[in-house]
């Protein structure tokens, strides 16, 4: 980082937070200004060019996304394009993507991890250190390679026909569904419904019916996106646009070819429509949060930097509550070794050598952040002081200072393991869509690791959620009847449901949808052009931090 000329500007009403950012900031040699709300961050702005804002969301008067729309003015007229890293609680860990929607350009979180910060101030403000870019640099391309070489391993499962098929971008197409075997699918789903689709795009054309016909369009974008059918999304995009809009006219002049360009996909595809569906694709086991096999039930990792009789009789009750311990030093070589075979950690500090507990905090942090691991700490209170202001603390579910009642410790770490029970568990999620391809490429793609219901309106949902309570769900945002606005409404007005999360799922991304969805609080939004792999993966992380966040409970 180019620490001479960088300047940051620190926005947020809790001084606290803004002495413990500023700190930070100075422990890495960079200035700082700070100001506690909108208005101040605005005048501020006016008079003064900074490198990069952290901006706090929650704040009085002007919040952080009325700010950040008053900043982008400020910088449109200065012909600067200046970073604003929105500054939140744990909340916005799962709304990431909404975030950047908005405008910011990434999201640091409270309590702030030095790691992250460290990882913001690299990518944002200009870097001296030639050595650290040319790293990262090489580690983007190598992981870029390995993708390319991923897909076009994939690519060359595919059949003969659909490689030289027009119209269709196979290697975007691979790319969302994230295997040739998942492409073909949806492939195959999106096929069987085309001569539906149509009728029923030219019944709402007909009737002039302009609300019902751009969700139709609409449904058609983001499935035609997601297979790479590239012109037939950007005629739908267009129409969608011109419904909203109510440029009818456009729709009465064009409408035609979109039909035309729909219906050649009847030919393009007639091979699946046959039912012959391609026999070179061979099924891939799906990656799932699953237990290994080296995983045991009731196992913990107990790792010492001094043995100790108070160590040694913690471990002893453990084992007296019939768990299996394994013993292991404070050398990230050795119990990195078993990071397989337990799901909580328990760290024993014990070692006056600081510059060892803060490796061995930096590589347990990483360890049960990347393993959905839970992390607890033992010892002096000096020691677990130190411990907490070390990279890694961030992952910390508990401390215990000596001396510790063994029994209460014994059973908190019961309820840890319950908890990572409940986490291993299956997870039923439903899927709220009016569109019936979507809801089968979701079924596709996720029941493999969730118990998956699907659900093609409001009315049917709410029925659904009588009978039985799911861990998630996946809420479309434009639907007839009952939008998901109003679904979610319902939903969070009924004592017995209020407490089940909603992730709104949709394809709309623009500014005023996303502050909307902002105002509404969902637990988390994800775009229908997201990639499979990155679908699973954002859904996954969202059930890790779910039990993380119980377990700080315990």
């Amino acid at each position: 980082m180019d620490n001479k000329t960088s300047r940051v500007l620190i926005v947020d009403d809790m001084l606290a937070n803004r002495i413990i950012l500023s700190s930070l900031l100075a422990s890495k040699g960079v200035t700082s200004d700070q100001v506690e709300s909108g208005k101040e961050c605005i005048e501020l702005c006016e008079k003064n060019d900074y490198d990069l804002i952290l901006l706090d969301h929650r704040m009085p008067d002007l919040d952080g996304v009325d700010t950040l729309v008053r900043l982008k003015e400020i910088f449109k007229e200065k012909r600067r394009n200046t970073p604003v890293v929105c500054h939140t609680t744990d909340e916005g860990r799962r709304n990431i993507n909404l975030y950047k929607a908005a405008g910011f350009a990434d999201v640091l979180i409270k309590p702030i991890d030095p790691k992250q910060l460290s990882e913001i101030l690299l990518t944002y403000l200009a870097n001296e250190d030639e050595e650290a870019k040319e790293a990262q640099e090489k580690e983007i391309q190598e992981e870029k390679e390995k993708k390319e070489i991923f897909i076009q391993d994939e690519l060359e499962k595919l059949p003969l026909w659909i490689k030289s098929t027009a119209h269709i971008d196979i290697v975007q197409g691979v790319t969302n569904c994230e295997t040739a075997e998942d492409y073909m699918e949806t492939l195959t789903v999106f096929a069987a419904s085309i001569n539906h689709k149509i009728d029923e795009i030219l019944t709402f054309f007909e009737k002039k019916d302009w609300n019902m016909y751009t969700l139709r369009v609409h449904s058609l974008k983001s499935v035609s996106s997601l297979i790479g059918a590239k012109k037939l999304c950007e005629m739908a995009t267009e129409l969608e646009l011109a419904g909203k809009s109510s440029k009818f006219g456009d729709i009465l002049a064009n409408n035609k070819y979109l039909i035309e360009e729909y219906r050649s996909f009847l030919t393009l595809l007639d091979p699946i429509i046959e039912k012959e569906p391609p026999k070179e694709v061979k099924k891939e086991e799906p990656e799932t949060p699953k237990v290994t096999e080296f995983q045991k039930r009731n196992t913990v990792l107990f790792i010492e930097g001094t043995s100790s009789i108070s160590s040694k009789g913690l471990v002893q009750h453990l084992e007296k509550a019939n768990f299996d311990v394994i013993s292991c030093p404070a050398d990230p070589g050795k119990f990195i070794a078993h990071r397989d075979k337990a799901n909580i950690v328990i760290y024993y500090p014990g070692d006056d050598d600081k510059s060892r507990i803060s490796v061995t905090m930096n590589h347990l942090g990483e360890m049960c952040q990347d393993d959905n691991k839970f992390l607890c700490l033992v010892g002096e209170s000096y020691d677990l002081e130190f411990a907490q202001s070390c990279e890694g603390s961030a992952r910390v579910s508990k401390t215990y200072i000596r001396p510790v009642n063994a029994d209460q410790f014994t059973e908190d770490i019961k309820s840890l393991e319950y908890i990572q029970e409940k986490f291993r568990e299956k997870k039923s999620i439903f899927v709220v869509d009016d569109d019936p391809d979507f809801l089968q490429i979701m079924e596709n793609w996720l029941s493999p690791i969730y118990n998956i219901s699907s659900f093609s309106s409001g009315e049917d949902v709410l029925d659904g959620l009588l009978t039985y309570k799911p861990d998630l769900i996946l809420l479309d945002y434009e639907m007839p009847v009952m939008d998901g606005f109003e679904i979610m409404q319902k939903i969070k007005s009924d004592p017995d449901e209020k407490e089940i999360p909603i992730i709104f799922l949709t394809g709309k991304n623009d500014r005023d949808h996303v502050f909307k969805i902002l105002e509404t609080k969902p637990d988390g939004y994800l775009l229908k052009s997201s990639q499979k792999d990155s679908l699973i993966d954002a859904i996954n992380r969202f059930f890790s931090e779910c039990a993380f966040k119980e377990s700080l409970e315990v």
